[in-house]
């Protein structure tokens, strides 16, 4: 019967004598290297092709780890076997990822040396009793991993599906009002009144304004939801920041109150400036959105320690108790039903909210006197001198 051919890897002299005198005392084995580290055990696995490598996870030129890499891919035959005083969970599953198929505790007794070898060749995996229960401790936890990983991915394409259902709602709208307007305009054109082709006209442009309000948001959701973003923060004055984000709703510019007082609009504030007046966007289109016609939305501004304070009153339904807790979520409204009467993706207070974590600033809100809501965003403030 053809003996089995075992090379033996270890950093201590004293620990190769042993093994190699112990493997050649069974009439069923033979040493057929005894080296001190990994170069040289992967050099003799290469070309003496052993049944089985008894490997030191610590020993010098890269460990066991890069031994039993290398020997798995130089001699795919062989067998690799941890050797190994340390019983560290993290070392045990470094080695059974490089492709050991047993580990061996040193201090174990011949009769268990001598019985995993033999399993090994027969192709049976074999750990030692030492480190078994960690080993199915991990897996259990792995499991567990893999459970709660799968529920999260089933979220995650919940969440997706919701999203391509509202986006695809939201942005049908405003396209079947340019369709509409493009087909009156194509079959009535010659026909149409000054003031009707004025009124057509509008609707295009502001259905055209709420998708680009659309994209906007989705945009600067995307870009503050990747890792490792940082927002990039100039000083930027009041006046301008309203100014801007009021451009975006021209045909409802006249129900929006500013502020008038030039010191008011002439203080600065440290933000992005695209994203900062995003958040201004963002609050002004939800309070526009859920005000009743025609009724104004006041903007106030003002300072507050260290921080610029723009508060967004609007004469809404406000924020019923029972949501108050979940209106800063993703795809998150105060109206829940599928009958709900308001436009939106149910991102806008929740991107808010992502960018004033960016700036180091806060989002608050609450009732408002009379009825309807008030909500502040609160961005560092920013001195003449430029320093916040």
């Amino acid at each position: 019967m053809q003996r089995i051919r075992v090379l033996v890897a270890d950093d201590e002299a004293a620990v190769r004598d042993a093994l190699a005198d112990l493997i050649s005392s069974d009439a069923s084995m033979e040493v057929v290297g005894t080296v001190e580290n990994a170069d040289e055990a992967i050099e003799v696995a290469r070309t003496q092709k052993p049944d089985v490598a008894l490997i030191d996870v610590k020993m010098p030129g890269g460990g066991g780890p890069r031994a039993t890499r290398e020997i798995c891919r130089e001699s795919p035959q062989t067998h690799v076997v941890a050797l190994s005083a340390y019983e560290d969970l993290r070392t045990v599953l470094e080695m059974l990822r490089e492709g050991v198929v047993g580990y061996i505790v040193k201090g174990a007794s011949s009769d268990d040396i001598l019985r995993t070898i033999r399993r090994t060749m027969r192709g049976q995996a074999s750990l030692s009793a030492e480190i078994t229960a960690d080993v199915i401790h991990e897996l259990v936890t792995l499991l567990d991993r893999s459970e709660s990983l799968a529920r999260e991915l089933q979220e995650l394409n919940r969440t997706k599906s919701d999203l391509i259902q509202i986006l695809s709602h939201e942005l049908f709208t405003p396209i079947t009002t340019i369709q509409g307007f493009a087909l009156t305009v194509s079959e009535h054109g010659a026909a149409l009144l000054p003031g009707e082709v004025r009124d057509l006209a509008s609707g295009v442009s502001n259905a055209s304004a709420r998708i680009r309000r659309l994209i906007g948001n989705l945009a600067a959701t995307a870009r503050l939801d990747r890792e490792g973003v940082e927002v990039s923060t100039r000083p930027l004055a009041v006046g301008e920041a309203l100014e801007r984000a009021a451009s975006e709703f021209p045909h409802l510019r006249h129900r929006l109150v500013l502020p008038s007082d030039p010191e008011d609009l002439g203080r600065h504030l440290w933000a992005d400036p695209d994203l900062g007046i995003r958040a201004i966007v963002v609050l002004l289109e939800n309070a526009l959105s859920f005000s009743p016609e025609g009724a104004q939305v006041e903007v106030d501004v003002c300072e507050n320690g260290g921080e610029v304070e723009f508060a967004i009153s609007d004469r809404g339904p406000g924020v019923p108790e029972e949501t108050s807790h979940v209106i800063f979520d993703a795809f998150t409204q105060s109206d829940t039903s599928t009958t709900r009467a308001h436009e939106g993706l149910g991102i806008g207070l929740y991107l808010a909210q992502r960018i004033m974590q960016a700036h180091h600033g806060r989002i608050e809100f609450a009732p408002r006197e009379g009825g309807g809501s008030t909500f502040v965003l609160a961005f560092p403030k920013c001195t003449e001198a430029g320093v916040p």
